[in-house]
């Protein structure tokens, strides 16, 4: 049995005593009080990169393994010889087509074997085979192949040149392949293995894994030989990192409060309380602009038969139609039907920040000429009789009905489930008053609270109505993110994000022209992008609901605390010094 500090094994009940010391002199490498963070709602869903795409398990993912490409901390873009990333060098061909990276010969996995192309490659090969679950496939809209001819060289050919095959190149993880060739004998094997919850055995971060506790924690524990800490080799101060589960966003603030958390964000309903905190000199706190959007996806197919968007030649597959979402007119009456203010007020505590499409407002593509949806329940109504949404009774406790609808038989009742996850009260507040909303012009909402891992399930695998969710953007900001969850190479059920079957060819082909400008000008491409908003608007395939400014707070005695725009709070997590006691 592997062994652990005390603190590992006691669990919570050690967090209390881990927050809120007086600083002391500087512990050494690996003493360091750990740092205790939260995980709202479920567990994480596997420790496997190429299989990865929920926030939980990516944030203990982007700890432990490496980059292949850095982001400069000055510039906020792509960087080479950057803290956490192995490429040294990067040359690209005068056709755009080829590139080739120089890697790090310095670092090696927690097992004393050398991080090398071939790991890279894997991770590629395994995404290309088309046996895996992997959510990464999009980067194969963009990258040809790879090759890696040397331990520390990978040659990587794109099907195009492009303004966007570095970013492509960056999502490709780097996993260690000589344990994942002994432990998946075939790609496929992955997908269902056990392993992808256990100890990696191999992994190259600032933490090493710990362990994982279902239903509790997962803990990881200082890599005194990770080579790019702050103060210098190895000097990783915290003694390890540990995600604990919390059942609702309410309480994530009082355990912070408790001293129970070394940092937190509080639910936008509670920012002033963070705020008020900091002003009292009780916490540290810091805002920055949510990378994120909430929002909601409505299934445009047929939720009892998900069918891949195109077939091997890439010719549309029929889908059939979701029999209520599928018209782009109930879409919009979705959206005329809300009241997005008295959302944003009793949800958000007045601190959302409206989206008309699915662009931050920090983006440099972002144009605030596209127009919101307003709040006008009879356009809605409207709408619906147009679409042979009938009210055939008049009663407003009773759901409109089919009468010549696109997608419906006669008689269907206008009804339809909306899901979002459990433990976060303001997507619950939100689904609630959409209920009402909505009722209001004709519609039956159910709306349900589930298991995030459940839910996100019946998201990935398009067998639900409609569902809301958190949706994060790439870093650096890359317009183009939109290829993931509108382009129909990336409607595959099971795996694909583009998980309301959406498929406007002006879209695809926008996306394709603004990742083929010569001299990728900015200007240009922002021009394309902006009418690519407008249509992604218009055709509705996702409500979006708000972005926000992210208030943290880390306790009082956290050394080294300094978030920074883009980056986050645990850029520099390495170097903080956590009190190791009361």
């Amino acid at each position: 049995m592997r062994s652990f500090p005390k603190w590992l094994l006691v669990g919570a009940a050690v967090v209390c005593l881990a927050t809120g010391a007086i600083a002391q002199d500087k512990p050494g490498a690996g003493e360091g009080g750990p740092i205790i963070a939260a995980n709202l709602g479920s567990d994480i869903k596997t420790l496997n990169p190429i299989l990865s795409g929920d926030g939980s398990s990516a944030a203990i993912i982007g700890r432990i393994f490496p980059n292949l490409i850095g982001v400069n901390p000055d510039t906020l873009n792509y960087d080479v010889n950057q803290r956490g990333a192995l490429a040294t060098k990067i040359d690209v061909s005068k056709d755009g087509l080829t590139y080739t990276i120089t890697m790090r010969d310095d670092w090696n996995w927690s097992d004393g074997t050398p991080i090398t192309s071939a790991d890279y490659k894997y991770s590629f090969d395994a995404i290309a085979s088309g046996e895996t679950n992997t959510p990464l496939a999009y980067v194969l809209d963009y990258i040809a192949s790879v090759e890696a001819p040397d331990p520390h060289t990978l040659v990587i050919t794109a099907k195009k040149a492009g303004c966007t095959v570095l970013n492509n190149i960056s999502f490709v993880p780097v996993v260690p392949s000589h344990v994942y060739k002994e432990k998946f004998p075939k790609f496929s094997d992955m997908n269902e293995s056990d392993f992808n919850l256990q100890d990696p055995t191999a992994t190259a971060g600032i933490w090493k894994f710990g362990n994982f506790r279902p239903g509790e924690q997962v803990t990881l524990l200082a890599d005194t030989s990770y080579p790019d800490a702050h103060d210098g080799p190895g000097d990783v101060i915290p003694q390890g990192f540990v995600y604990r589960n919390v059942a609702d966003e309410t309480l994530i603030l009082e355990q912070f409060i408790a001293g129970d958390l070394t940092y937190a964000q509080a639910p936008s309903s509670r920012n002033n309380d963070l705020r008020a905190l900091g002003k009292d000199g009780k916490a540290q706190v810091s805002e920055l602009p949510a990378a994120s959007i909430q929002f909601i996806g409505l299934n445009q197919a047929d939720p009892k038969n998900p069918q891949p968007g195109l077939d091997k030649e890439g010719k549309a597959i029929d889908q059939g139609h979701h029999p209520i979402l599928g018209d782009v007119r109930v879409r919009q009456a979705l959206m005329y039907a809300m009241d997005w203010q008295s959302l944003n007020k009793a949800a958000m505590n007045g601190e959302g920040v409206q989206l008309a499409s699915h662009m931050l407002p920090t983006s440099w593509a972002y144009d605030a000429s596209i127009p919101f949806y307003e709040y006008d329940p009879a356009k809605a109504a409207a709408l619906l009789e147009e679409a042979g949404w009938i009210d055939d009774d008049k009663d407003p406790s009773t759901p409109r009905v089919a009468k010549g609808a696109l997608y419906a038989a006669d008689g269907t009742p206008l009804a339809f489930k909306l899901e979002t996850n459990t433990g976060n009260d303001s997507s619950g507040t939100i689904g609630t008053l959409l209920q009402e909303q909505w009722g209001a012009v004709g519609f039956k909402i159910d709306f349900q609270q589930i298991d995030f891992n459940t839910l996100l399930d019946e998201f990935v695998g398009q067998t639900y109505d409609a569902i809301m969710l958190f949706w994060g953007f790439s870093f650096p900001d890359n317009p183009d993110d939109a290829s993931a969850n509108f382009l129909p190479s990336n409607d595959i059920p099971g795996s694909g994000f583009n998980v309301t079957s959406y498929n406007n060819p002006r879209v695809t082909e926008i996306l394709d022209q603004a990742n083929h400008i010569p001299g990728c000008d900015q200007a240009k491409r922002a021009e394309l992008y902006k009418e690519m908003f407008q249509i992604l608007r218009d055709d509705a395939p996702w409500i979006w609901l708000d972005t926000s400014t992210i208030v943290y707070g880390a306790q009082t005695g956290v050394e080294n605390w300094d978030p920074l725009p883009g980056l986050g709070v645990s850029w520099n997590e390495d170097a903080w010094v956590v009190p190791a006691s009361k």
